[in-house]
């Protein structure tokens, strides 16, 4: 009896030990898994500016783009508005000059 309970003993002895080396080896894995995650993520913000670089340049090219459009536009306009002035100037001083000759007429 004494040897069947020695043997018991020696049995829970072990199998605690194998479940103290498995709660190890499980605290090991996940320490292990957690540097990892850490890892991976530095390096993923790492190489984040890289990956907008592309994105940034073609946001960059389109805007320098819009703004050439928008700036040709704009003095298409402004050509368009000074000749529009320029022409009613010219009529505005033959209106005046005929209102003025026509009036000189009129009191002579």
């Amino acid at each position: 009896m004494e040897d069947i309970l020695k043997r018991l003993l020696e049995a829970e002895q072990k199998a605690e030990k194998q479940v103290e080396e498995a709660d190890a080896a499980r605290r090991e894995m996940i320490q292990g898994a957690l540097e990892e995650a850490r890892r991976a993520e530095a390096e993923f913000e790492e190489q984040a500016e890289t990956r907008r670089k592309p994105f940034l340049k073609l946001a960059e090219e389109g805007a320098r783009r819009r703004i050439a459009e928008d700036e040709a536009a704009a003095a298409a306009h402004q050509r368009n508005l000074r000749e529009r002035a320029a022409a009613n100037e010219e009529a505005a001083v033959k209106a005046a000059l005929a209102l003025i000759l026509g009036e000189d007429q009129q009191q002579q």
